[in-house]
């Protein structure tokens, strides 16, 4: 690299200097490099975030028989002296001028690095500094590239969805407004996280409950406001059923529990074999799209025989070995799974879709007083209904009529209020 034509100035006047002290006076003590060097920690950045710039042989001081002759020298900040990324200066907040050097032409500062849509688009920048003798160095700056995991990778609607990241820009907000990235779920927006100073993302989704079984699904990390992604991928799981024993003779109690079946439908059949065994009221798969049932195992020829149940046009299939014996008789089914409360943000959550449901009343008889819930955001914290409470009695309001499971029972709601006990 040639030496700016300012450097080949200075050592001029360093000859006068030294002419002028004799030439038995000690010269100024010059860098050992005669070419500046410009250093960048750390060298693979995010964009927002502050990096430190290490200068050395730049412009010195003179000094002679340790007399300083000169003062010493600096980036002043008004260009061309200047710190700039490819070709912009830089200017306060992302950097502090001016920036001194020592007697030897050496110096330290940080700076932001500024949250462009070049800098998020991971290209490579060169980072310039110019003294204000117009000694000018270079170096480059890297970026990472962002990146997200979900943990588990398979898992059930519902379910709790840790996601982390790296690589996205950092929430320097003394430099930058907030940075936001939207996170998405097959389509399906889960919301919006900040990266924290490093650029690192941490934040806990559930898997939304309209997933398809089974599917592979693409969780999508996007930058707002810029056109930048990161992509991953989580899996849900196929219906399945468990059998509850797996053996037994003809007119044992067998109970199935169900997993991953479409939520909020009814269960249309359970079978043994061709024999349908299926309970009255029908069994409604919950938020979750589980459900619980019990039945007597029919009377059939001893062997393997198939359970299948079937719920939202999804069947699943789990083998019964039917043994000798005497059939068992006078087998009490167990009693249903007493409904529970649940808070209206569950209970009602299907109906809160698309924004159909307006609000909801009870009345407490025994206190005399009334309660309320509107899924609006900002009535959150006004809320007085805390649990949608079995036997209580409630007014629901819609936009919109609407046939829908409710506490597991199927409901029909019309436009306007509905008297509805729970």
């Amino acid at each position: 690299m040639m030496v700016s034509k300012p450097r080949v100035t200075f050592l001029m006047v360093l000859a006068v200097f030294i002419a002028a002290f004799g030439g038995n006076a000690t010269p100024p003590p010059v860098s050992a490099n005669l070419i500046p060097v410009l250093n960048v920690t750390p060298k693979l950045a995010v964009p927002n975030q502050i990096v430190t710039l290490f200068g050395s042989g730049f412009t010195p001081a003179v000094v002679v028989n340790g007399e300083l002759l000169s003062p010493t020298h600096q980036i002043t900040g008004v260009e061309p002296s200047v710190i700039s990324i490819d070709g912009e200066p830089l200017s306060a907040p992302d950097v502090t001028y001016p920036v001194n050097f020592d007697t030897m032409g050496n110096w330290v500062a940080s700076i932001t690095v500024p949250l462009t849509l070049q800098t998020v688009a991971g290209n490579q920048l060169v980072i310039t500094a110019v003294d204000d003798l117009g000694v000018t160095q270079t170096t480059r700056l890297d970026f990472k590239t962002p990146i997200i995991r979900v943990d588990p990778e398979t898992s059930s609607r519902n379910s709790d969805l840790i996601l982390s990241g790296l690589g996205f820009p950092s929430s320097n907000t003394a430099t930058a407004p907030n940075v936001k990235v939207s996170i998405t779920y097959s389509g399906v927006v889960l919301g919006e996280i900040t990266p924290n100073y490093f650029g690192e993302l941490d934040a806990v989704f559930t898997v939304p409950a309209v997933t398809n079984t089974p599917s592979t699904n693409i969780v999508q990390a996007r930058i707002v406001g810029y056109n930048r992604v990161a992509i991953t991928t989580h899996s849900v799981p196929d219906a399945n059923i468990v059998a509850s024993p797996t053996t037994g003779r003809a007119g044992s109690v067998v109970t199935i529990t169900a997993s991953d079946f479409p939520t909020i439908s009814p269960v249309s059949s359970i079978r043994v074999g061709n024999t349908t065994v299926s309970t009255s009221p029908a069994p409604i798969t919950n938020q979750d799209g589980s459900f619980v049932s019990s039945f007597n195992m029919p009377l059939l020829s001893t062997g393997v025989h198939a359970i299948t149940a079937t719920a939202g046009g999804i069947s699943a299939v789990v083998p019964f070995t039917l043994i000798e014996g005497d059939a068992v008789v006078d087998q009490v089914l167990p009693a249903p799974i007493p409904a529970s409360s649940s808070a209206p943000v569950n209970a009602l959550g299907n109906l809160a879709e698309d924004d159909n449901l307006i609000r909801v009343w009870t009345f407490n008889n025994a206190d005399k007083s009334w309660a309320f819930y509107d899924p609006r955001p900002a009535f959150s914290k006004a809320n007085s209904i805390r649990a949608m409470e079995p036997g209580r009695v409630y007014w629901i309001r819609l936009n919109e009529t609407q046939t829908t499971a409710l506490n597991g029972k199927s409901r029909v709601l019309f436009v306007g209020w509905n008297l509805l006990p729970w």
